[in-house]
């Protein structure tokens, strides 16, 4: 089909990578295409599917079921840790091909994508012949499977590429979208889950024209609070939602994303980890990849907090399950908004140690860089604030370095130079100290550790 409305007629594509994770292994390593593919460990493991290829699904493989179940209903599948990086380097890449069509790209996850085709008929056709032609180049370029939908908005175009998986392309077009969204089950409406799904069936409503024609904005309201506000929009097909560009090219042909408003960086240890050297480790590095990432965007933080879950039943049988705690997590407010790698880690290391001790392992550990403004740039400090230790006399301060460059200034110097190196050798060429010990337990590469949490690993 082909849209036939008015040339500026809002026209949305919502693009998603299919089964992201299993499909960058299948890229990368053509001997996978065609086989069952599950992402996230090894059987063995306790950890659960985090990406499977559509090969395995027919099994009755789905992410979130355990690595075992998941080699039990499929023996013959292939089972990979993943990797981060190639995911990376494909969504970079996957963001270029789709900036060739148009500027207007959104990049709202790891694997999902939106851009606005609004105005560019003219120039470029039908939205549909548009989507058909990007699904066919990402295919021929990167080896990706590509699932797409074409709506008048946001809600639209997502709904759509539901209809359309996998790697399909379907569009809704203009003016029929109200008897589409008549027709749906409730649990398909976004903001419908299990527990709200559960509550609007014990009254008959079964589809989203009966939830509209039948219950007023304000029972719901009452009901589900601002949810209740939001299904009702959605109900009625309204969403005002706009594409916000959050990537471009610069003229040295590099990407450039939009800066966050917030960075959270989650890892989780496999096997679980006791040991407080690995686990202050592991923090370090995500505080070296959060300051690393503000210092490319220009940002500083005023707020960091510190996660920590513990796995459920501790250390004993019953832990086989791999169920983990809910995370104990401390936030501070800093004396100053900082991009500096050192006064975050140590920041970051007082909070750790604050969280409640537990005799069980840790599964998780993570951490959140909030209130992000502006850097203002770096004024340089006249004096030190960890002088000279010991009674040392004027003279002998003098005679030190302390009194010509400040710990700040040195730190803001350090992380200018490991900047600079990272950008021409690349990210994991140079490790801090204090995240050294990593390399006892995860591969390190050019561009870094490799986690156990490929889709949060940056």
């Amino acid at each position: 089909p082909t849209t036939t409305g008015l040339p500026r007629t809002p026209r949305l594509l919502h693009l998603d990578v299919d089964a992201f994770l299993a499909s960058v292994e299948q890229a990368l390593h053509p001997e996978l295409r065609g086989k069952p593919v599950v992402v996230g460990g090894m059987p063995n493991s306790r950890n659960l599917v985090m990406s499977c290829s559509y090969e395995s699904r027919p099994f009755g493989v789905r992410p979130g079921l355990s690595l075992r179940e998941a080699e039990r209903r499929c023996p013959q599948a292939i089972f990979r840790y993943g990797d981060s990086q190639a995911a990376g380097r494909l969504r970079e890449a996957l963001a270029r091909v789709l900036l060739d069509f148009t500027p207007k790209v959104e990049i709202t996850s790891i694997d999902d994508f939106l851009i606005d085709l609004t105005g560019t008929a003219r120039a470029l056709g039908s939205a549909f012949d548009v989507a058909s032609k990007i699904q066919r180049r990402i295919h021929a370029e990167l080896h990706l499977p590509l699932t797409i939908g074409v709506g008048t908005n946001v809600l639209f175009a997502r709904l759509a590429g539901k209809l359309g998986k996998p790697g399909g392309v379907a569009e809704l077009l203009p003016g029929h979208e109200q008897a589409f969204l008549d027709g749906l089950p409730l649990q398909h409406l976004p903001g419908i889950g299990r527990h709200i799904g559960a509550q609007l069936e014990r009254f008959g409503l079964r589809t989203v024209g009966e939830l509209r024609r039948l219950v007023p904005r304000e029972l719901l309201f009452q009901s589900f609070g601002r949810n209740g506000l939001l299904i009702h929009e959605r109900a009625h097909g309204r969403d005002d939602r706009r594409v916000e560009t959050s990537v471009e090219v610069t003229p040295d042909g590099s990407l450039r994303h939009r800066p966050p408003k917030s960075l959270r960086r989650d890892s989780t240890f496999e096997p679980e980890e006791g040991r407080l050297e690995q686990i202050e480790a592991m923090l370090s590095w995500l505080v070296e990849r959060s300051a690393w990432r503000m210092r490319t965007h220009g940002l500083t933080c005023a707020s960091l907090g510190v996660r920590l879950t513990y796995v459920a039943s501790g250390p004993d049988s019953k832990a086989r399950t791999g169920s983990s705690t809910r995370p104990f997590e401390l936030t501070r407010r800093l004396d100053a908004p900082t991009d500096s790698t050192d006064t975050l880690w140590r920041t970051a290391r007082e909070l750790l140690h604050g969280i409640p001790r537990r005799r069980a392992l840790v599964k998780r550990i993570g951490i959140s860089l909030t209130n992000l403004k502006s850097s203002p740039g770096w004024q340089r400090q006249l004096f030190d604030t960890h002088p000279c230790p010991g009674e040392a006399t004027i003279s002998e301060v003098l005679a030190t370095d302390a009194h010509r460059s400040s710990r700040a200034d040195r730190q803001r110097e350090i992380d200018h130079a490991l900047d600079q190196l990272r950008g021409k050798l690349g990210f994991g060429r140079v490790v801090r100290g204090s995240s050294l010990p990593l390399r006892d337990t995860h591969p390190l590469g050019p561009d870094g550790f490799r986690l156990r949490t490929p889709s949060l690993n940056q």
